[in-house]
């Protein structure tokens, strides 16, 4: 007898989410539980390294639009994006227990969708999976600025 055996999908099980995105709004985002107290606070951001900010990170914070979040000029392929919901207490602060967030890294823009890769338990796990794209792409400027076509002969013919 053959028993079928069913697992979830673990909670940090990366995979490819493809969020709408319109008129320069990224109108689609991972769930995230509800706070279960306050009122809920939302952000999104690119995250990235920085060795002189306290918890090694900074952030830029992307701004509200009318349907989802305005997608910041400088976003690129490899980006982390951190999206996160917090309960706020009637001093506009947050509740302690009561933030949610979900980490990915941007693999694809197209002109209708955002290809995000999650989530990971923290933004160095998704960096870290991210790195390749990140490479690939530093290469692919390197090699598209080089006016020699053989960069290895470095122009004299050898």
């Amino acid at each position: 007898m053959h028993r079928h055996i069913s697992h979830p999908i673990d909670r940090f099980t990366p995979v490819e989410h493809v969020l709408r995105h319109a008129g320069g709004e990224l109108i689609d985002q991972p769930d995230l539980p509800l706070p279960d107290a306050g009122a809920p606070w939302r952000w999104a951001a690119i995250v990235w390294p920085d060795p002189s900010r306290c918890d090694g990170w900074a952030a830029l914070e992307w701004s509200h639009g009318d349907r989802g979040w305005q997608l910041p000029a400088t976003l690129v392929l490899g980006d982390v994006i951190e999206f996160g919901i917090v309960g706020l207490g009637q001093d506009e602060h947050p509740i302690a227990n009561t933030t949610a967030r979900w980490f990915g890294w941007l693999s694809d823009l197209t002109p209708l969708a955002a290809i995000v890769v999650g989530p990971y338990p923290d933004a160095s796990s998704a960096a870290a999976t991210a790195r390749p794209l990140v490479d690939e792409v530093r290469c692919s400027q390197l090699l598209a600025t080089m006016t020699d076509p053989d960069p290895c002969t470095h122009g004299d013919g050898a």
